[in-house]
């Protein structure tokens, strides 16, 4: 035996085949098909609204005289090699911050996943497109992968700096696009092997283009691994799972870690367990417990914002970590700001993709409200639970006068326990692809088509 087999749990290739198996039989998802409508219909709004972005065309300027194709990249009226494709798709959902995100795996998980699959259903599904039931399927199995994983790491992973939607999403991204493509359960395994090369990011890259780019080399990552896996491609089998592979070299190991997670594969999934956060505003989902408690103070505000002579915020130190800018320079520290996302929220109650057109942090109101506001980051009580119950995040308004003004937040608007109204999901789709509101409901019933690469392809 290796030295580096000396360190492994003994079912180490029990866990990663069971994953694998799961991931290429798991069956009976029906009660999901209703909230997986709902994410894959934000996350291609985001995917369009995000095509006009900054980082978007300066990535198709890169990559467009050098990986030309015929996959497309929606929302652009241009086409680049699948992978390719799968990568600048997923820079785009993921661009303005207004896609949904999991928990506990703590990623953005439909802009990585669904940018892998559109690529693999137009590329290595070509001969046989799969259908709106199959999309749904493979994305199930993706987030379950990603979920459960993320059960096994803990938020421990996203505290050390890791940014979970590039590391995580890739796993689940090889995942999904390996069970699109019918691979067999040894080749998922060495799909998801293969993936765990390339699954890495960084919290560090928040505030530039950098973070939109990790979710996009995670789509990318995805694909390749499920193709190069589909020819014969191999990865060590333990590299997933093992001391000296991902989840012990990236969190703590616990080997009960992961044996539960193959027994909870599925039962319930964790779609059904958790659920998944829809975005009501473009920005870092950190930011969205104290703005929802911004709206609740803003309606006791009643039009105040000119007596306003402090803003004290406390939250947890981890969320308060990834959110490192005062005034923000550009967009991209903009979704970043507590303090300008807070403000905007007192000021005009809304943050829209029209907001970030017209640079909302240069306001002179916001600006003299950003001054005003500190933050008190508090130690998390418990790093298992992203929204902890007993830890709300909470904002205190002083007036000139010595009125207080206080609200609190433990589950932000959009959050399954806070969940948005069907008009609001139908604005949030109008404001990213400026179709009319009616078209929400429309396009939703894009998991009931025989061919889901025609289907999309119209949004080309």
């Amino acid at each position: 035996m290796s030295a580096d087999k000396d360190h492994l749990h003994p079912d180490w290739q029990n866990h990663g085949y069971a994953l694998a198996q799961f991931v290429s039989e798991a069956e009976g998802i029906d009660d999901l098909l209703p909230l997986i409508s709902t994410a894959i219909t934000d996350g291609f709004a985001c995917m369009l609204g995000g095509a006009s972005s900054e980082v978007t065309g300066q990535l198709l300027d890169a990559l467009v005289p050098s990986y030309g194709g015929d996959t497309p990249v929606y929302g652009t009226g241009k086409s680049l090699s699948p992978s390719y494709a799968a990568m600048v798709n997923a820079v785009s959902a993921h661009a303005l911050d207004f896609d949904d995100w999991e928990d506990p795996g703590n990623t953005h998980p439909t802009a990585v996943v669904l940018p892998c699959l559109l690529a693999v259903a137009s590329h290595a599904c070509s001969s046989l497109p799969p259908s709106g039931r199959d999309f749904a399927h493979a994305y199930a199995v993706g987030l379950e992968v990603i979920m459960r994983l993320g059960e096994v790491l803990t938020l421990d992973h996203y505290a050390r700096g890791y940014h979970a939607t590039a590391t995580l999403g890739a796993i689940g991204a090889a995942a999904a696009a390996a069970r699109l493509m019918r691979l067999t359960p040894d080749q998922t395994l060495h799909a998801l092997s293969l993936s765990v090369s390339q699954a890495i990011g960084y919290t560090g890259q928040f505030g530039a283009n950098a973070k939109a780019l990790q979710a996009g080399f995670a789509a990318r990552a995805g694909m390749e691994s499920a193709v190069l896996a589909a020819t014969g491609m191999t990865g060590q089998p333990h590299i997933l799972t093992s001391r000296r592979g991902f989840v012990g070299l990236m969190g703590n190991y616990d080997a009960d870690r992961l044996d539960q997670m193959v027994a909870t594969l599925g039962k319930p999934w964790g779609l059904s367990r958790y659920g998944i956060v829809i975005k009501p505003w473009p920005s870092c989902g950190y930011t969205h417990r104290v703005m929802t408690a911004a709206q609740e103070a803003r309606e006791k505000l009643a039009g105040r914002l000119d007596e306003i002579t402090a803003i004290h915020v406390t939250m947890p130190d981890y969320h308060y970590a990834i959110l490192p800018f005062g005034q923000p320079n550009d967009q991209n520290e903009a979704l970043f700001s507590l303090p300008a996302c807070l403000g905007q929220i007192l000021i005009e109650g809304r943050l829209t993709t029209a907001d970030l057109r017209a640079k909302f942090w240069h306001n002179k109101t916001l600006k003299r409200l950003i001054t005003l506001t500190t933050v008190t980051p508090q130690p998390a009580k418990n790093m298992n639970c992203n929204y902890d119950p007993d830890q709300p995040d909470r904002i205190a308004i002083t007036l000139v006068d010595g009125t207080k003004i206080e609200a609190s937040c433990v589950w932000p608007l959009g959050s399954p326990q806070h969940p948005m109204a069907e008009e609001t999901h139908a604005a949030k789709f109008h404001d990213l692809t400026h179709h009319p509101l009616s078209a929400y409901s429309q396009f939703r019933k894009w998991i009931d088509k025989p061919d889901i690469v025609s289907y999309f392809r119209d949004y080309h």
